[in-house]
């Protein structure tokens, strides 16, 4: 058996490589490259097997489900994910300052984005903090983490932390009180 048999996704593809396919507003439409139908035509394909025969479009959605499967739709964009729909972010940290302080939607496409720039703010954020209070940043690493999406599969940036690590700066004068009288220059 082929692994193409097994992998409803590249099946997807494959059939979908064979004809033109439009989506809008819940209407899913298979034209034929070298063939004339009519708009608002579907034509069923199951498997490898034409049937010329046209779907109402009360029942395409419906069709596409059995062909496909209700995932393959979601990760194509045809069906909406409730679970991508409904995830939500919110920032965790006690800076005021930051995107994210109310509860944000956002696409899994537009997330990897969206994180990166709000982690972006907490940067900027603690090396003006740092300056202000006459310190230096010694490092500033920031992190995001994926996640696949169970319900359509696709990945999402789930979150990021920033992590910013200050110290003291160096005062030339202290430095140079601290030693006088410790180091001895001699010559013979």
């Amino acid at each position: 058996m082929s692994n193409s048999v097994n992998n409803p996704i590249k099946n997807a593809m494959n059939n979908l490589n064979h004809y033109n396919a439009s989506v809008s507003e819940r209407e899913v439409k298979f034209d034929k490259k070298d063939q004339k139908i009519m708009p608002g035509d579907v034509v069923q394909r199951i498997g490898n097997i034409k049937e010329g025969k046209i779907i109402d479009p009360e029942n395409r959605i419906d069709k596409l489900k059995a062909i496909y499967g209700e995932k393959v739709l979601k990760q194509m964009g045809i069906l909406e994910c409730e679970s991508c729909q409904s995830r939500t972010y919110v920032d965790g940290s006690n800076d005021p300052s930051v995107s994210f302080k109310t509860p944000t939607n956002i696409s899994p496409e537009a997330s990897e984005a969206a994180v990166a720039t709000h982690e972006g703010e907490h940067v900027a954020n603690e090396k003006a903090k740092a300056q202000s209070e006459d310190r230096e940043v010694v490092s500033q690493s920031v992190r995001t983490f994926k996640a696949i999406c169970p319900e359509c599969g696709r990945m999402y940036t789930s979150g990021g932390v920033t992590h910013t690590t200050t110290q003291n700066k160096p005062k030339y004068n202290e430095q140079k009180q601290n030693f006088q009288g410790q180091l001895l220059d001699i010559k013979v």
